[in-house]
């Protein structure tokens, strides 16, 4: 009398297994439709032995799934709020203190302080300059020179 193991419950397990860490990883809710789907698979060896009704088993649960949950995943998902400070992209500021890519320096925007910092290497400002918001860092704008065309 010879007893076959079989490997099916395994490759589910693994398969499972592999989902959730794949899942862990992203938290995009891109792979968990189908860890669930392994594990419904992995108790189906329980009752049945061909693979083929495994894996149809493996499909159906995992596009339920999907079909069920994506949506109120979706509604669950946010999607960034708006801050007062993107309001200030591309407005023009005053410079207050010698402003670099290198040295934070300070500029005003619509009566208030801030600090900044030119985004183009080797750009340097001067007190009395304008220049542009292209950036905000939290409490740093990044900056740059506004150029005034000459003509002749």
């Amino acid at each position: 009398m010879s007893l076959a193991v079989s490997i099916d419950p395994i490759f589910w397990l693994l398969c499972a297994i592999g989902f959730v860490v794949l899942e862990a990883m992203t938290w995009n809710l891109v792979s968990i439709w189908f860890a669930v789907g392994s594990a419904a698979a992995l108790l189906s060896c329980l009752l049945v032995q061909s693979f083929r009704v495994q894996a149809a088993v493996f499909i159906a649960v995992s596009a339920l799934c999907l079909l069920a949950f994506k949506p109120l995943a979706k509604k669950l998902r946010k999607a960034p709020t708006a801050t007062n400070g993107d309001r200030n992209l591309g407005r023009e500021a005053t410079v207050l203190t010698p402003v670099t890519a290198e040295a934070t320096g300070r500029v005003r925007l619509d009566g208030v302080d801030w600090n900044a910092r030119c985004v183009t290497p080797g750009d340097t400002l001067a007190p009395g300059e304008s220049c542009r918001v292209t950036e905000i860092h939290s409490t740093l704008l990044i900056v740059e020179p506004i150029r005034t065309e000459t003509t002749h």
